[in-house]
């Protein structure tokens, strides 16, 4: 199963992907958590602590070959195991999370070979490897390019309840369905009460966005921040780590 999560920024995709990486694995699968935010937050959600380095894949590792015709085409320098191998990371529970190359503001600014790299990484470990995939992607899925949304079987965008957000969502959803991306659901965030969820509820039936489940604002969620450890760690029981563990049981029973 292969689940890539996509929202606007600040709506809590970071932390429904973590979230959803440790319900998983609690139920022992194999997960493969991915970092791809362009401000990767991913490995704290997961449960690792601040002060623990999560180096990026190296941005070199596409390579140009010469083919047989006297053509040159780039292709990557280890396989996607190799890749996960070297450059995964253990994470709480049994997650091993690999993040994607990240952009270095004190260089010269130029990130061509890094996010070619990115791109094709991403797009090779999802098609060829077997294990659950998570994706913590950025806003919008233009980004995921044809050869990683081929692979995709759910996107889940995370809006929260108000129409800047929706709309985005709506917009995500669009572009998802040019790319032939076989599920799209909605995860309302951030709901505080019946007025947000009727709101998000009203907004999705105009514009026939599925709502895969409703994960009701809570504090927890900036504790766990605040303290430095996963949501699922600082406290199981929390609401809506118990929507984001019912979540992981309803895309288990139609992804199994």
């Amino acid at each position: 199963m292969k689940v890539a999560v996509s929202g606007k920024g600040g709506s809590g995709k970071t932390t429904v992907s973590g979230t959803l990486s440790r319900a998983f694995a609690a139920e022992d699968l194999d997960v493969l958590a991915i970092d791809d935010d362009e401000n990767p937050n991913l490995a704290l959600t997961l449960g690792i602590p601040r002060e623990r380095e999560v180096p990026p894949i190296p941005g070199d590792l596409l390579q140009r070959v010469e083919l047989p015709d006297g053509e040159t085409e780039l292709e990557l320098a280890k396989s996607p195991d190799e890749i996960v191998a070297d450059y995964g990371v253990e994470a709480p529970g049994g997650v091993r999370l690999l993040k994607m190359g990240e952009v270095d503001h004190a260089g010269s600014g130029c990130m061509c070979r890094a996010h070619s790299t990115a791109r094709e990484v991403l797009s090779s470990v999802v098609e060829d490897r077997e294990e659950v995939t998570v994706m913590d992607m950025v806003a919008g899925v233009e980004h995921l390019g044809r050869g990683t949304a081929k692979d995709v079987d759910v996107l889940l965008v995370v809006v929260e309840p108000y129409y800047k957000s929706l709309e985005t969502g709506r917009r995500t959803r669009d572009l998802a369905e040019e790319l032939d991306i076989p599920e799209i659901r909605v995860v309302a965030n951030k709901v505080r009460d019946d007025t947000d969820r009727e709101a998000i509820e009203e907004f999705c039936a105009d514009n026939d966005l599925e709502i895969a489940t409703v994960v009701p604002f809570d504090d927890a969620v900036r504790h766990a921040d605040q303290a430095g450890t996963a949501p699922f760690d600082h406290d199981p029981d929390a609401p809506a780590v118990r929507a984001v563990e019912e979540l992981s049981a309803d895309l288990r029973s139609t992804h199994a």
